[in-house]
């Protein structure tokens, strides 16, 4: 099942690599011509019967990369 779409390789590898640390099996198809593969979006998929928990990761994770509201994420200045 599609997950998510990343915006270019780098952005995909992350996102690959979170999904299989926290042991769901997950897979990157880039979009676009070859030549371009590493600036072009990516999909990421992952198995039906671990899409739920998958989407939780991602939600994890991108909450806990938000700055708190008032934090300019500067610290130590």
């Amino acid at each position: 099942m599609h997950l998510y779409t990343a915006a270019d390789a780098a952005e995909g590898n992350i996102v690959l690599s979170l999904l299989r640390e926290a042991g769901i099996h997950a897979m990157s198809r880039p979009q676009g011509h070859i030549y371009v593969q590493w600036t072009s979006p990516v999909d990421i998929f992952v198995p039906q019967e671990e899409l739920a928990r998958a989407q939780q990761v991602l939600s994890e994770a991108q909450e806990a990369a938000e700055p708190e509201e008032g934090d300019s994420g500067h610290h130590g200045q």
